[in-house]
């Protein structure tokens, strides 16, 4: 598509991906490909002058760009505005919320959301044994858990920016649970459920291991829909607006730093 458009002699050339390809392929690990670098290689040498995509999974995809511009969108303020629904961030009955990170990468993630939610922020340490090759949600090469904060009695919330099997986020929810939280809730910006991650979401809320969790619709998963575990957030109008304001050359910085938003958003709520 990209080189019918140039051959047709587009102007210019806005690549949507609301999931950068290959994205957790960002920095070498013994013999595999640097796939998320080489792509971008490949779109600034098909003259590609913009990529909008939704919550990257590194920075360093980024700065493999030289010429082409990278807009990162957040979903940070559908996610939150979706987790009002569910737990009472303000008033009288405010629930006690405490914001995890699930392992040390999604720390700045984290933050973010304890920031904007004027909330404690704790982190989960995880062991891994790398000799062990993560087979699927059950079978990981997590040997323990570790939490630095305090969970007990208060409703856990984690975010992260993608589900693959599940198996990190299972674990790490189930631990919370078991520390005593009240309710865990975890929001992914990208849920791709691959295997059989639905099948075991659904056992562990059966299990009462969760309460709830928010995904973006920038992955479609008809299975999902049905399920009452499951929140799905719009995203469609975020990207919808920000290809309306490229179009019209009018800022982005408000939509790409949503902080502002989240705050009155968090005021309306008071």
């Amino acid at each position: 598509t990209i080189d019918a458009v140039q051959q047709a002699g587009a102007k210019s050339i806005t690549l949507v991906l609301p999931a950068f390809p290959y994205s957790r392929q960002h920095k070498k690990k013994s013999r595999e490909g640097l796939t998320a670098s080489l792509l971008c290689h490949i779109y600034e040498m098909k003259n590609v002058t913009r990529v909008i995509t939704l919550d990257i999974h590194s920075r360093e995809i980024v700065n493999a760009f030289n010429t082409t511009y990278l807009d990162n969108l957040h979903a940070s303020y559908q996610i939150i505005r979706e987790l009002a629904k569910v737990v009472n961030l303000s008033g009288p009955d405010k629930e006690d919320l405490v914001v995890v990170s699930p392992d040390t990468g999604a720390i700045d993630r984290n933050k973010f959301y304890a920031t904007g939610l004027k909330v404690p922020l704790a982190m989960i340490y995880k062991e891994r044994d790398y000799s062990v090759v993560t087979q699927d949600a059950k079978n990981t090469n997590i040997k323990s858990i570790k939490l630095l904060g305090d969970v007990k009695g208060k409703v856990a919330f984690l975010a992260d920016d993608m589900l693959g099997t599940g198996g990190t986020l299972l674990k790490a929810m189930g631990f919370l649970h078991d520390l005593g939280a009240t309710k865990v809730i975890a929001a992914i910006s990208l849920p791709f459920f691959t295997g059989n991650a639905i099948e075991l979401f659904d056992q562990a809320y059966k299990d009462g291991l969760f309460y709830r969790i928010i995904g973006t619709n920038a992955v479609y998963h008809p299975d999902l829909k049905e399920k009452e575990w499951f929140i799905s957030t719009n995203v469609s109008g975020l990207f919808a607006n920000v290809i309306t304001r490229i179009h019209h050359d009018q800022s982005l910085s408000d939509l790409l730093d949503n902080r502002t938003i989240i705050d009155k958003l968090i005021k309306k709520e008071d």
